[in-house]
């Protein structure tokens, strides 16, 4: 599946409003003079982004303020985890582009995060997180197949939106969703569709994919088809953890919840449903290896508190609840 990550020149995310590579107020930020300013027409101290962070000092303790006026940039952009309190301000919606996230303590606020690639390209990541302690806030992620690779550490997403097809969210950090709309596109012909493929190998691994009072559903154009299969998810791993939970599940999940991962062996996956409503939630036919539980206290181990102690380090400006909601 993942042998070779596809990123092409069409691997965009586009930021609207603010990146920060350290865990700051986000809405406190806008009145602070940049350091520097990205222009396209030349009127800024850069005319790309790369070259502006390729400049930024290394490993800094000072916040060091990039200001991007309105355009589209169509740049491969990664921000080293050397480039540490970085801090992108864009002027709207759909004006600039990075495809790595390596910088601990990361935030992203008002920011869609778009892969062009189209389905027929298979694997094209939107974006890859691997900071620790990040943090997505209001949010969008849009792709197909791979969308959003959380590939390790602690991330955490509040009312984000995400868009795709197959495995769309995927990887072996400790990752939380909550109050975040998911939504299935139209997938290729002849294939079915995967929300989540967690990658967890050990049992001494604390990874894991959780989706807490989210809405889960599909778009417009999959509304009309009554040929695509969906499923919750499949194991990437040998012992894949997910938990989906408080959620409201529609209609296009199939009755069996789960499926296998073709061409992969899994040992013992934890696939954990609690509380969940609507026209999908029902789990009489669910697969015999994942689980339903209406016990709250072994829901409880997956809450921000307990499963990523969240308490600890989200940002303050970034709303949350702690426990079940």
């Amino acid at each position: 599946m993942r042998n070779g990550w596809k990123y092409t020149a069409m691997s965009l995310l586009f930021i609207a409003v603010v990146i920060l590579s350290a865990m700051l107020c986000a809405e406190s930020q806008l009145t602070e003079k940049p350091n520097v300013v990205v222009a396209q027409d030349g009127s800024g101290d850069f005319r790309t982004i790369a070259e502006a962070i390729l400049t930024a000092p290394n490993r800094s303790v000072e916040r060091h303020y990039i200001k991007i006026r309105q355009g589209i940039y169509r740049e491969y952009i990664q921000v080293n985890k050397k480039k540490t309190n970085i801090v992108l301000i864009g002027e709207g919606m759909d004006t600039t582009i990075i495809t790595g996230v390596l910088g601990n303590g990361f935030t992203a606020q008002d920011i869609t995060f778009r892969n062009e690639a189209g389905p027929e390209n298979h694997q094209a990541v939107a974006i890859r997180v691997e900071a620790n302690f990040a943090s997505f806030y209001r949010c969008r992620f849009e792709g197909y197949q791979d969308t959003l690779y959380t590939k390790k550490y602690h991330q955490f997403y509040r009312d984000c939106e995400v868009y795709g097809t197959i495995d769309f969210i995927c990887g072996d950090a400790v990752t939380l969703f909550q109050n975040c709309l998911i939504e299935v596109r139209v997938p290729l012909p002849r294939q079915y569709n995967t929300i989540i493929a967690q990658q967890r190998e050990s049992e001494d691994d604390p990874t894991g994919i959780v989706l807490q009072n989210c809405t889960i559903k599909a778009t417009q154009g999959l509304e009309k088809m009554n040929n695509v299969t969906t499923y919750f998810g499949r194991p990437w791993g040998k012992l894949s953890r997910t938990v989906v939970m408080e959620s409201y599940v529609d209609h296009l999940i199939n009755p069996r919840g789960w499926i296998e991962f073709t061409n992969k062996t899994f040992v013992r996956p934890f696939y954990l449903e609690y509380k969940n409503r609507g026209p999908g939630a029902v789990t009489k036919e669910r697969v015999k290896w994942a689980s339903v539980t209406s016990d709250s206290n072994i829901a409880s181990n997956f809450t921000v508190r307990n499963f990523m102690k969240g308490d600890k380090w989200i940002p303050a400006n970034i709303p949350h609840y702690l426990d079940l909601s």
